[in-house]
């Protein structure tokens, strides 16, 4: 794959403003813990599915939007496990680790699934497909 540095700056511009803005947000919240939803913010998903459609097809977009689906789901249990932990071992940085390893496993764990039942859907969609080519060719 080569290196298409308009491509790269175009992503980080769009990433870093949407970053820099839920930093600013960030500051002028009264509620830290609502303002930490904003801290989620997907910047760095939508420039890459922005890019994607761009530069490449609909389908690839698709592709990346999957993955972050399943790396958000992973982050939900990464921030869970990190909560439960800090709460009962009291070492932040022990409790930081087992919640990056339970991301990376859960997110595995998602976007295998999410594979398997989208790959589900397209072979029902093209048997459907095939289903309907056939009973329109048998028709008089």
């Amino acid at each position: 794959m080569e290196l298409d540095l308009r491509d790269l700056g175009i992503r980080f511009v769009f990433g870093g403003t949407a970053v820099a803005a839920c930093y600013i947000l960030l500051q002028h919240l009264p509620s830290k813990s609502f303002a930490g939803v904003f801290a989620a913010f997907p910047a760095v998903m939508a420039a890459a599915v922005i890019m994607a459609g761009h530069f490449g097809s609909s389908e690839q977009a698709s592709d990346i939007a999957l993955g972050a689906s399943a790396g958000m789901i992973g982050c939900a249990v990464c921030v869970l496990t990190a909560t439960f932990c800090m709460e009962h071992l009291n070492l932040w940085g022990l409790s930081l680790e087992i919640a990056l390893i339970a991301w990376f496993f859960s997110s595995y764990a998602a976007i295998t699934l999410m594979q398997v039942f989208s790959k589900k859907e397209k072979e029902k969609e093209t048997a459907g497909k095939r289903n309907f080519k056939i009973q329109a060719s048998e028709k008089p």
